[in-house]
């Protein structure tokens, strides 16, 4: 999605590595914020980690080659974690990503989130690194914990991952980390 509000600024930040974009205000209106974010993007060549919410990322409209870190900022609480962001359109925005994050929600320990995660280590083939629900306050049994890993291990058995091994954790509460 394009977006409509025009901009007028002239923007050089060559020696940007890193930006976080935490905007928690709906004072702001979407495409003002995209139009913000895209600016920004766009004048940094050099930036390769990225803090955002999905939701005004999702409407970028061109493609980052350059990030290789993105840390999605999430909202809500789903058994679905369709419902969080759509990983095709992540991989258009991101193609050569390394490392995924997400926080500010709880993708609930499923088997949709087998899935999910599967998907994501399928479209992403440089993706290194994978955590979901990080910094979680949301915990599990740990009984839960161990059914899940249980089956994501026989969901993975028939599945490649770029020919390595994956290696996951839980950390805290329900914050899962991947090494692929």
């Amino acid at each position: 999605m394009m977006s409509k509000c025009d901009s007028h600024w002239n923007l050089s930040l060559n020696h940007l590595q890193s930006i976080t974009f935490n905007i928690k205000s709906d004072l702001i209106h979407q495409c003002e914020r995209i139009a913000m974010i895209e600016q920004v993007l766009d004048a940094s060549p050099n930036l390769s980690s990225l803090v955002i919410a999905w939701r005004d990322f999702r409407h970028c409209s061109r493609k980052y080659l350059n990030l290789k870190y993105v840390h999605l900022l999430l909202n809500g609480k789903y058994k679905n974690p369709k419902h969080y962001f759509d990983i095709r359109r992540l991989n258009e925005l991101v193609p050569h990503l390394y490392t995924l994050e997400t926080s500010d929600s709880v993708m609930m320990l499923n088997k949709n989130l087998i899935e999910f995660i599967l998907n994501i280590s399928h479209q992403f083939n440089q993706l290194v690194h994978l955590v979901l629900n990080k910094n979680c306050l949301n915990g599990s049994r740990d009984k839960k914990k161990l059914k899940f890993r249980d089956k994501l291990i026989a969901a993975s058995h028939d599945q490649i991952f770029h020919g390595y091994n994956m290696h996951f954790r839980f950390y805290g509460y329900d914050e899962l980390r991947f090494w692929f």
